[in-house]
C-alpha cells in the first residue's frame, strides 16, 4: 500500500513529492546531527545551501525547528512526526525497498541500510554506527551477554551506544588484543559499551599472535577462562567484516603468507577467520577468542560494515553464518545485490 501511494504521488505531483521528500530528509538529518548549521547540513546532504535555507525557513515557520547561533534543533512538535517523516524519506529514496530486497536475498531477519557510500564519504560511517547502536540496544535484555569485535566500524557503534537507564548486561571482547590502535581494540570497545549502557565487562589482554602451547597456557588463567566461557554463552554477537587483504595487512601478516592466502581465494575476514567467496574458512589467526563452532545456537549475530568495496567480503561471511541483522550503507547494499544477480 505504501509503495502504491508513493507511486501515485510521483505520478500526480512529482514536484510536491520531491519537496515533501526534501523536507522530510532535512528534518531527519537535523534530528541526527543537531544542533547543526544550514551550511554544514547542505554540505552533508550535497545540496545547495539556498535549498536548505528555504526548507529550514518553512520548517521554522511551521514550528518544527528552532534556529539559533548553535544551529538547528527539533521542537517537540517535530519529534511527534519524526518517525513518519523518517519512514517517508527512506521510502522516497528507495532505501526501504533496498532493505527488503537484501533481507530476502540473504535470508536475514532485518537489514538496515543508511544513505550514501562510505567509500565516497567517510561521514557515512557515523550514520551506520548510530543506527547499529540503536538496533543492537533493542536486542539486549537484562541478563544478556554481548560479545563485540574491534575495528573502526565497531568504534562508531560504541560511540553512539546509550541507555536511558542502567542495564544488567555483560559485555565481553570477542577476541584478544591486536597490534593496532588501542582505541579500536575489542577490549577497549567492550569497556566503552558497558560504561555507556551501565553494564559490566570482562577483558582479554592477550597478544594477537601466540603459538599453540602459549595459547593453551593463557587460557588457563582464571580471568581469561571466565571471559571465554562468557563468550560461548553470548546472546548477541556484534561484529564487523573486513576485506581479507586489508585485514591481513592490519594484522601484520607476512607477505608470503598473505600471497598464499589470496591465491587460495580469500576475500573476507571476520573474528580472525578468513573466508573465500563461497564462505569457506581458509585460515584462522592464532588468537584467543570466540569459537564459532561452539557458539550458542540462540546467539543473535549482528554484522555491521560499510562501503561498496566490502560488498564481496560481506557476502562471503553472510553465506557462512546465519545472521539476525545486517547494518550497512547504500553503496554496499547495491553492490551486494549486483554481485548476487550477476552470479545467478
Amino acid at each position: 500500500m505504501q509503495e502504491d501511494f508513493l507511486g501515485l504521488m510521483r505520478q500526480l505531483g512529482p514536484d510536491l513529492a520531491a519537496e515533501m521528500a526534501r523536507r522530510a530528509l532535512v528534518l531527519e538529518r537535523i534530528a541526527a546531527l543537531s544542533p547543526v548549521g544550514r551550511r554544514q547540513l547542505a554540505a552533508r546532504l550535497n545540496l545547495p545551501e539556498r535549498e536548505i535555507r528555504s526548507v529550514a525557513a518553512f520548517l521554522k515557520e511551521e514550528g518544527f525547528i528552532h534556529l539559533d547561533a548553535a544551529g538547528m534543533t527539533l521542537t517537540p512538535k517535530a519529534e511527534s512526526i519524526l518517525p513518519s517523516a523518517r519512514e517517508f524519506s527512506r521510502a522516497m529514496r528507495g532505501l526501504t525497498a533496498l532493505e527488503t530486497q537484501l533481507a530476502t536475498a540473504l535470508h536475514i531477519n532485518r537489514v538496515c541500510v543508511v544513505a550514501g557510500d562510505f567509500d565516497q564519504d567517510a561521514r557515512v560511517l557515523q550514520d551506520v554506527g548510530r543506527i547499529a547502536a540503536q538496533r543492537v540496544r533493542s536486542l539486549l535484555q537484562s541478563g544478556s551477554t554481548l560479545a563485540v569485535t574491534g575495528g573502526a566500524t565497531m568504534a562508531q557503534v560504541a560511540h553512539f551506544m546509550s541507555s536511558p537507564t542502567p542495564m544488567n548486561v555483560m559485555v565481553v571482547p570477542a577476541r584478544g588484543g591486536m597490534g593496532r590502535a588501542v582505541e579500536t581494540q575489542a577490549n577497549t570497545l567492550a569497556a566503552e559499551i558497558a560504561r555507556k549502557i551501565g553494564g559490566h565487562h570482562r577483558l582479554m589482554h592477550l597478544p594477537d599472535h601466540m603459538d599453540a602451547a602459549a595459547m593453551q597456557e593463557m587460557c588457563k588463567l582464571p580471568e581469561i577462562k571466565e571471559a571465554l566461557e562468557l563468550l560461548q554463552r553470548a546472546d548477541v554477537l556484534l561484529h564487523g567484516i573486513g576485506r581479507a587483504d586489508d585485514m591481513a595487512r592490519n594484522r601484520q601478516m607476512s607477505m608470503p603468507q598473505l600471497r598464499q592466502l589470496l591465491d587460495k581465494g580469500a576475500v573476507a575476514e571476520a573474528f580472525g577467520y578468513y573466508f573465500d567467496a563461497a564462505g569457506e574458512c581458509l585460515y584462522s589467526a592464532s588468537s584467543v577468542g570466540m569459537d564459532l563452532a561452539h557458539l550458542s545456537p540462540t546467539c543473535q549475530m549482528v554484522a555491521v560494515a560499510a562501503g561498496r568495496r566490502k560488498a564481496q567480503a560481506m557476502l562471503a561471511v553472510l553465506k557462512r553464518y546465519r545472521h539476525t541483522m545486517l547494518v550497512t550503507d547504500e553503496g554496499a547494499a547495491q553492490e551486494m545485490l549486483r554481485l548476487m544477480n550477476s552470479s545467478s
